[in-house]
């Protein structure tokens, strides 16, 4: 298996794992009767979806085994990154003129999709290094 077919299979296996729990999460909370946090479990799930498909897009875009094996995980690395620089701006935009007209629970949701977004790139990172360091 080559290390890209590895980082896809661990990191992806374990972003499925950490979305499957912020959905068992949501539907505990549903159950409780706190819908609040139902949903704020709900839209961490579905961050963690949209990097999950994003990472898919990238790898299409940067796996093509037309260069060498380092190259193309490193071009999928910055590729990927690049929507974690992207896809995020206007969340914080978003979180910023929240904060100035008081709106604290528009905030608050803002605030939760970044820091979910941080954790996915986080669990990015972790793969991607390590296997950094075995080549």
């Amino acid at each position: 298996m080559t290390l890209i077919e590895q980082l896809k299979e661990e990191y992806l296996k374990e972003l499925q794992a950490l979305i499957s729990t912020y959905k068992k999460a949501s539907e505990r909370r549903a159950e409780e009767g706190s819908s609040d946090e139902a949903i704020l479990e709900t839209i961490k799930s579905n961050i963690g979806d949209i990097f999950f498909k994003l990472f898919n897009v990238s790898y299409r875009k940067a796996c093509k085994q037309e260069e060498s094996e380092i190259v193309e995980l490193r071009k999928l690395a910055e590729t990927y990154y690049d929507f974690f620089n992207k896809i995020p701006e206007p969340w914080r935009e978003k979180m910023l003129k929240d904060k100035e007209h008081n709106m604290m629970q528009e905030y608050y949701i803002e605030q939760i999709k970044l820091e979910t977004a941080e954790q996915v790139k986080k669990l990015f990172e972790k793969h991607f290094n390590r296997l950094c360091k075995e080549v």
